[in-house]
C-alpha cells in the first residue's frame, strides 16, 4: 500500500483538484491522509467531504504548526509500505503512483526521484524562473553518487514532493522534518540523498507544481526565510561530523554549505535594517564555522560576505536581464 500524505493549509481553491488527482490514480491500493494544519479557510469542510466519498481518505485536524510538523503528523498516522508527500495546491498525473511503485520495486531502491512541470498562476515575480525537468538520465545507484552527478549538472532539486520513499528507509534513516522553519525540504532531501543505499531516477514530469501569489516559496525574501535556511546550514555543519574528512558525503556537505551560504547572504542583503541587525549574529556564526571547516577559498563567497551592498544592485539591474536571456535560450532549444 502507498500512503499519500497531504498537508493542508489555505488551499481551498486548489484542494479538490489535488485530492482528485490522487483518488483517480490508476494505482488503487492507497491511503490518502489529509492533515489540516489549522487552515482558516474552508479546507477542513472539504476534507470531511472526501472522507464521506472515499473510504481510503483519512482526515486529521490539528492546530497550526507549519508544514514540517504537519508532514510528521501525517507520517506517524500512515501505514503504507511506500510514502509520498504531496502539496495541497499541486497535483500529480493519473498514472504517477503506478509508475513509481513499478520503478521502486524493479530497482529495489530506497526511493525514486522524478521530475515536475511548473505552471504559473497570478504569479507576482515576472523575473523568477525555475525548471524541474532534468535533461539527463541518471543511473540507479548510491544516493551520494547520484547527488554528485545531479549537482554537477545543476539538476539536483530539493523538493520533497519529487521523492517517492520506502517506509523502511525512512525509519532506518530516522528521517523527519525540522519543525517550525521554511526551507525544510533543503534539510530533509539532502539527508535522504546522503543516507540512501540506492536511488532510482524516473525521467518523467509526473508532478504539476503550481507557482501562485502568496505561496510559501514564491514569497519575497524575509527574516523567516533567512532563519529557516540558517537552521538548515547549522545542521549541515553538525552532519559533517558524521563522516570522515575524505568521504564523498562530507565533501558534498561542505560544497552545499558553501552554496546555501551564498543564498543566505543574498537573502540577508535584501532585509530591512532592523532585520539585518537580528540576522547578523547568525551570519557571523556561520562564517566562523566555514573557517573551521577550512573551506575559505571561495573568492565569490568572501567578497559577498564583506561587500553585501553589491548584491541588491545586481538583483535589481542585472538579474532580470540574465533570466530573460536564459528563458529565451530555453524557448529556442524547444
Amino acid at each position: 500500500m502507498v500512503s499519500v500524505i497531504i498537508p493542508v493549509y489555505n488551499a481551498e481553491k486548489y484542494l479538490r483538484e489535488c485530492v482528485d488527482s490522487v483518488i483517480n490514480q490508476t494505482y488503487r491500493n492507497l491511503e490518502i491522509i489529509l492533515v489540516d494544519d489549522g487552515s482558516p479557510d474552508n479546507c477542513g469542510a472539504i476534507c470531511e467531504e472526501y472522507v464521506e466519498k472515499d473510504s481510503r481518505v483519512i482526515f486529521i485536524s490539528k492546530e497550526n504548526s507549519g508544514p514540517s510538523d504537519t508532514r510528521n503528523v501525517g507520517f506517524a498516522a500512515s501505514s503504507g509500505e511506500y510514502i509520498y508527500f504531496l502539496d495541497s495546491d499541486d497535483s500529480i498525473r493519473p498514472n504517477t503512483i503506478e509508475l513509481l511503485v513499478e520503478r521502486i520495486e524493479r530497482e529495489n531502491a530506497d526511493l525514486v526521484c522524478f521530475d515536475a512541470e511548473t505552471v504559473f498562476e497570478d504569479f507576482e515575480y515576472p523575473d523568477y524562473f525555475e525548471k524541474y525537468i532534468r535533461s539527463g538520465h541518471y543511473k540507479s545507484g548510491k544516493g551520494s553518487k547520484m547527488l554528485v552527478s545531479q549537482l554537477r549538472h545543476k539538476e539536483y532539486y530539493s523538493c520533497v514532493v519529487l521523492l517517492f520513499l520506502k517506509r523502511e528507509f525512512i525509519e532506518r534513516a530516522r528521517l523527519s522534518f525540522c519543525k517550525g522553519i521554511v526551507h525544510e525540504d533543503e534539510l530533509y532531501t539532502l539527508t535522504v540523498f546522503l543516507k540512501a543505499a540506492k536511488i532510482a531516477h524516473l525521467k518523467k514530469a509526473l508532478y504539476v507544481r503550481r507557482l501562485r501569489a502568496g505561496s510559501i516559496m514564491s514569497g519575497k525574501n524575509s527574516l523567516k526565510n533567512f532563519e529557516g535556511l540558517s537552521v538548515c546550514i547549522m545542521k549541515f555543519f553538525r552532519m559533517c561530523n558524521e563522516y570522515t574528512k575524505e568521504s564523498i558525503e562530507r565533501k558534498i556537505l561542505i560544497y552545499y554549505i558553501n552554496e546555501k551560504t551564498r543564498e543566505l547572504i543574498n537573502i540577508y542583503s535584501t532585509l530591512t535594517s532592523a532585520d539585518k541587525k537580528k540576522a547578523e549574529p547568525t551570519l557571523k556564526k556561520i562564517k566562523s564555522n566555514i573557517r573551521k571547516l577550512g573551506y575559505c577559498h571561495s573568492v565569490k563567497l568572501w567578497i559577498k560576505l564583506h561587500g553585501l551592498a553589491v548584491y541588491p544592485l545586481y538583483k535589481r539591474m542585472v538579474f532580470p536581464y540574465k533570466e530573460r536571456l536564459f528563458k529565451a535560450s530555453e524557448r529556442w532549444k524547444q
